[in-house]
């Protein structure tokens, strides 16, 4: 019986310690992330999108680069998921495909993060306001970036609340 009772106490301590451990090995979204245009929404004018995940506990850094020949744009968004609204300033809207909108408002996108699925999913709720010919409009974006389950390709979904259709792009994962 005292045998049995150790090999217990034995497996359970060491599915906890392995529990406790498991977070701080990081999030499997991070790395680097590289846009599969085979089996992505067209990127219009964008012809390459990487993107590159970095989180720390609650803190997340997620840079974007877009880019065309020897043109590119790369935005920073630093988030934090305890926060309900991280302030991100944004000198234009790189997704402005052709439709004559601009940064208006406060000149930044108010995002709140949050973690789904475990930690498999992140999903982003942005908000901000764009001039356009007719005054300024509020937009809201939500994005769900989620991880396969081998962690080798990643997918974003985004509905914006100006389209119909969703953007969904998926990535080959370059760097861990």
């Amino acid at each position: 019986m005292k045998t049995r009772l150790l090999l217990l106490f034995c497996v359970v301590t060491s599915w906890l310690g392995s529990a406790v451990a498991a977070p701080s090995a990081g999030s499997p979204l991070n790395g680097l992330w590289r846009l599969d245009p085979a089996r992505s929404s067209a990127l219009s004018f964008w012809r390459t999108f990487e993107l590159k995940i970095a989180t720390d506990g609650d803190q997340i850094v997620l840079t974007r680069h877009l880019g065309y020949g020897n043109r590119g744009t790369e935005e920073i968004f630093r988030l934090d998921v305890t926060k309900p609204d991280n302030v991100v300033p944004v000198e234009w809207w790189a997704d402005n495909r052709y439709m004559g909108l601009y940064m208006g408002g406060d000149g930044a996108k108010h995002v709140r993060a949050a973690w789904l699925d475990d930690g498999r999913t992140l999903r982003l709720d942005s908000n901000f306001v764009v001039t356009t010919q007719q005054g300024e409009k509020t937009i809201n974006i939500l994005s769900d970036y989620k991880v396969s389950l081998s962690g080798d390709v990643l997918t974003l979904i985004e509905l914006r609340s100006a389209r119909m259709q969703p953007f969904i792009y998926v990535f080959k994962r370059v760097a861990p």
